[in-house]
């Protein structure tokens, strides 16, 4: 706990050294505007909307090379019906336990966009390896509401797109294949939620957004995976609710919400209780944090065992197209045992260089209780988006 403690005045302390720049609050807090403004996906992720688009290429890429690079007109419409969109991440890895480095082919998504009509549209979001999105779109609601059907992530607390967060699925994205990156992890790391990497479930979703208030209501099989083994013949199903508000001010925007995940199967029960917010202001910076709850109750034994997980990030401009990260972990996989902690600190940069160019250092520092062990990271990532 005392090295909890310590990394948690350290981020503090980063805090308020970074609040003296002079930088924008970021993205979604940034704009106080909400997921369904920039992506085609109403809970956000995913392929972008022409808003989303227009925001990347004129408020994020550097404005030095603009006028050299950028066409003076870009469209994404295959049809007038079809759009396209693309996600492509490559990482340069180094991890001090095992001394080594990798190239890894991160993601490699590519989406269309397909409407039907003027209220229905078909989504497909097809990546590397097995992982995909699929599901029917419908704006028929009041309150600016949709119905979503098919297989997709789950609206849960906040949508970061760092899939090693434990917030998503931990360490290399977590989800059902995490054993295909053994050969990067470092042995006895936890994965975090079952929102990482491929772990799209099958299901449906109800969302509405009356004014300031955002709320999303599904149900799924609660299996997480590619294919066929999203497939489920009981009658247990996991229900997700998740709800939040932003309040805009003079020079802040801030949101608060709650999340709640929970999902029985013939084995075991999953609970994950969660409160989330955002708090931009000053135009100067940008604080993301969430806070779960984590439940795994045993069917036979009867046996509950309780953890949680702690979130925070700062996301500041010092200048367009120049984002500094400084981020704060700590992940009590069980409440009850004195040690067996985990507490990671994240320094980078994300550096928009072209509009659809963005270049990702990072350095993790992971800190377990009771027992340290030097297995620090590094990552550079060449992210290609449109």
């Amino acid at each position: 706990m005392e090295k909890q403690i310590r990394s948690y005045f350290l981020f503090v302390l980063m805090l308020a050294c970074i609040s003296v720049s002079r930088a924008l609050p970021k993205f979604a807090s940034r704009t106080g505007a909400k997921c369904q403004s920039c992506h085609v996906n109403p809970t956000g992720k995913g392929m972008r909307s022409e808003f989303g688009r227009n925001y990347g290429m004129e408020d994020l890429a550097m404005p030095t090379w603009r006028e050299a690079t950028d066409f003076e007109e870009f469209s994404v419409g295959i049809t007038p019906n079809i759009d396209v969109g693309m996600d492509m991440r490559t990482l340069l890895f180094f991890n001090e336990q095992k001394g080594t480095s990798s190239f890894f082919q991160m993601q490699g998504d590519l989406y269309f966009d397909i409407r039907l009509n003027k209220k229905v549209r078909l989504y497909l979001d097809k990546g590397l390896y097995n992982g995909f999105e699929a599901f029917a779109l419908a704006k028929v609601l009041p309150y600016d509401g949709y119905v979503k059907v098919g297989k997709f992530m789950p609206a849960y607390g906040t949508r970061t797109d760092d899939h090693n967060a434990f917030i998503r699925g931990g360490p290399y994205g977590g989800g059902p294949f995490v054993a295909q990156f053994a050969p990067l992890s470092v042995a006895g790391y936890p994965t975090g939620l079952r929102f990482g990497e491929r772990s799209e479930d099958t299901g449906l979703e109800l969302g509405f957004a009356p004014g300031a208030f955002t709320l999303n209501v599904g149900m799924f099989n609660g299996t997480p995976g590619a294919g066929l083994t999203g497939v489920t013949a009981t009658r247990n199903k996991a229900v997700v609710v998740r709800g939040d508000a932003t309040v805009k001010f003079s020079s802040t925007n801030v949101t608060v919400g709650g999340s709640v995940y929970y999902a029985p199967s013939a084995t075991d029960k999953h609970t994950y209780t969660g409160a989330f917010g955002a708090i931009s202001f000053l135009e100067s910076y940008s604080l993301t944090s969430e806070v779960d709850l984590v439940k795994v109750e045993d069917n036979a034994s009867g046996k509950a065992t309780n953890g949680m997980i702690v979130w925070n990030e700062i996301n500041a401009v010092v200048t367009q197209g120049i984002d500094i990260k400084i981020g704060y972990e700590f992940y009590d996989p069980d409440l009850d045992i004195t040690n067996g902690s985990f507490t990671r600190a994240l320094v980078g940069a994300e550096i928009f260089l072209l509009s659809g160019v963005e270049f990702r250092p990072l350095y993790r520092i992971n800190l377990e209780e009771p027992t340290d062990v030097s297995n620090n990271e590094f990552q550079a990532m060449l992210h290609l988006y449109f």
